[in-house]
């Protein structure tokens, strides 16, 4: 039986997955999400106390061309579930990802969502850890010639606050 260190954030779930592959949504929130959870344990249903989903604010990325005229637009929540515990220690995170509002491309453009989740950390104290995971989505452009990408990373944890990081 593994040693369960809930001072030490691990992340479990899906680290890296289409959200939209060729301008059509392809995400399956069953599997498509990712936590930070104390190190040892591997199911987040054996926490409890779980709370939310929270969401985020509404963030998109839109594409035009040099005459303003809009390619592609991809807008999205970040969600995920937090305060879950361990026998009453901390408080983490689970099925943290995005949910999707709006997805469009223009006849000509070619829209792709990939969402990555990386560094689990511990937010809090080895007395009472607070985990915490980023969410990155990187929304691509392309028509027939060049590639746009633009990435946004949000900071989910597990008191249910988040923190926007970089967005470009």
């Amino acid at each position: 039986h593994a040693q369960i260190d809930p001072a030490t954030v691990v992340e479990i779930g899906e680290a890296l997955y289409e959200a939209v592959k060729d301008n059509q949504p392809v995400i399956n929130t069953a599997v498509d999400w990712a936590g930070a959870v104390p190190k040892g344990v591997t199911d987040w249903t054996k926490l409890e106390n779980w709370k939310g989903p929270a969401q985020s604010d509404s963030y998109y990325v839109e594409f035009k061309n040099g005459l303003g005229k809009k390619l592609t637009k991809f807008a999205w929540q970040f969600v995920w579930k937090y305060g879950g515990d361990m026998n009453g220690v901390g408080k983490y995170v689970t099925q943290a990802g995005i949910d999707i509002d709006t997805s469009y491309a223009y006849l000509s453009e070619h829209l792709d969502v990939e969402v990555k989740s990386l560094k689990p950390v511990n937010y809090g104290t080895s007395a009472a850890p607070v985990g915490g995971v980023d969410i990155q989505v990187s929304v691509s452009s392309h028509g027939l010639f060049e590639k746009t990408t633009k990435v946004c990373t949000m900071t989910v944890k597990g008191d249910g606050t988040s923190e926007l990081g970089t967005c470009e």
